[in-house]
């Protein structure tokens, strides 16, 4: 490998792991948990187990990224 092809990999493993943080930080959405706040318009008003499996997940990814 030479000089630019290094500087290219870090260039795209540092975008993806700024990618991630953001995606660990705000979610994919906006849910935040609170299911009366949305109302009948809250995809996960039907499936309160899986809300909360997300919620969990979401939980995980900003420990395992130091985010808290």
């Amino acid at each position: 490998m030479n000089a630019g092809t290094l500087i290219t990999l870090a260039a795209v493993i540092a975008m993806v792991y700024v990618c991630i943080r953001y995606l660990a930080e705000n979610g994919l959405d906006s849910c935040s948990g609170d299911c009366s706040g949305c109302g009948p318009s809250c995809k996960w008003a039907r499936d309160l187990k899986k809300a909360q499996r997300h919620m969990r997940f979401q939980r995980k990814l900003k420990r395992f990224f130091h985010l808290n």
